[in-house]
């Protein structure tokens, strides 16, 4: 993908203006203009790992291509604002080649930027116009991006598609249909389901469905309890929110049988043990922050680690955002189960939909 069709970046400059998650602040440009140095030491510390690592580094090129693509957002964004009509003077075969080393190159591309930061803290309007060095910055980020072999407009489209799986406009809040939705129904999740989670002496709990126990007995694990005997209900929220959870496919014993490749490759014992690392990760980051209690979102890094971890997986293809609500309406329940001892959890997968009801009071 070249850069010869310059149009691509209003294009691009229009989608960053929809997602600025800052617009409406006092403290607009600021907030731009330190978001643009943040994403100049990720292109930096990528550079840094390549020197690094070298051979041992074969992610580089992939991470820098992310890197430049966040980079070009907040650039553009800023550029929007402070300098509206310079966006259009963009142009990448307006910038000559570069016949600087690597490392000096790229030094000047966090120089210029906090020339630009400088500028816009102290709102500085004198000779070195905010205009003059967000000119600079496009004509070394162009530079870099050559030395780094990363097409800008290739950037933008993976900023583009990165930003609308995690924050996307209300209308594009669509779900993913269900994966197995051609499947026979005793190979589907089960599209509703009662379940109950029964708290045991010395901590054990049990899950019961229509009267009878599944699953194993589970208790936390760890020499400081932290009540992680009811995390199945992680799983529970997958399979609602994502149409997703080997577990709970295992447990209920509606695997995808008819496919073998299907069956092996997607809901099999490896499968099932990714699930649980990725509930492990939310839950360690959830124990942090009171479970979640209170929080409207999850951080980007970990919704990154799992997308990472999930590679190659059918539910690669999922949404960032619906992993967002999955972890979040977990650890609602999550919350619910632990301080009433246990209850009942209600699954509602066409109306993607997890409910709680607590346990009656006993007599």
């Amino acid at each position: 993908m070249g850069d010869a069709d310059v149009h691509w970046l209003i294009e691009f400059a229009a989608a960053a203006e929809r997602t600025d998650r800052f617009a409406g602040s006092a403290d607009h440009s600021k907030l731009l203009a330190l978001g643009l140095m943040g994403e100049a030491g990720s292109v930096l510390t990528e550079l840094k790992k390549a020197q690094r690592e070298r051979d041992a580094y074969p992610a580089y090129r992939q991470k820098m291509l992310e890197e430049i693509g966040d980079f070009l957002w907040y650039l553009v964004r800023l550029t929007s604002v402070a300098a509206p009509e310079l966006v259009a003077q963009f142009d990448p075969l307006s910038v000559a080649p570069s016949t600087r080393a690597t490392l000096p190159l790229f030094l000047d591309l966090g120089a210029a930027v906090g020339e630009v930061l400088t500028a816009i803290s102290n709102n500085d309007a004198r000779a070195a116009t905010t205009a003059d060095l967000l000119r600079r910055i496009w004509q070394v980020l162009v530079e870099v991006a050559r030395e780094a072999h990363v097409p800008l407009k290739a950037a933008a489209v993976g900023n583009t598609q990165k930003v609308s799986s995690r924050w996307p406009t209300t209308g594009d809040r669509v779900y993913a249909p269900l994966f197995d939705d051609a499947s026979p129904e005793e190979e589907q999740l089960p599209r509703r389901l009662d379940i109950e989670f029964r708290e045991r002496s010395r901590g054990v709990v049990v899950l019961r469905c229509n009267g009878i126990n599944f699953g194993d007995r589970l208790t936390d694990n760890i020499e400081d309890p932290d009540d992680y005997r009811y995390h199945d209900v992680f799983h529970f929220s997958y399979a609602v929110h994502l149409g997703w959870s080997p577990v709970v496919r295992s447990l209920l014993r509606c695997k995808r049988k008819s496919i073998p490749k299907t069956d092996e490759g997607q809901d099999g014992a490896r499968a099932a043990i990714l699930e649980e690392a990725v509930s492990a990760i939310a839950f360690s980051r959830g124990k942090k922050l009171g479970f979640f209690d209170g929080k409207t979102q999850v951080d980007y890094d970990v919704l990154k680690t799992i997308k990472e971890f999930v590679e190659g997986y059918e539910v690669d293809r999922i949404p960032l955002w619906q992993w967002e609500v999955a972890i979040l309406e977990g650890f609602s329940i999550f919350r619910q189960l632990r301080a009433n001892r246990g209850g009942q959890v209600i699954l509602d997968m066409p109306g993607h939909k997890l409910s709680y009801l607590a346990p009656l009071p006993k007599p």
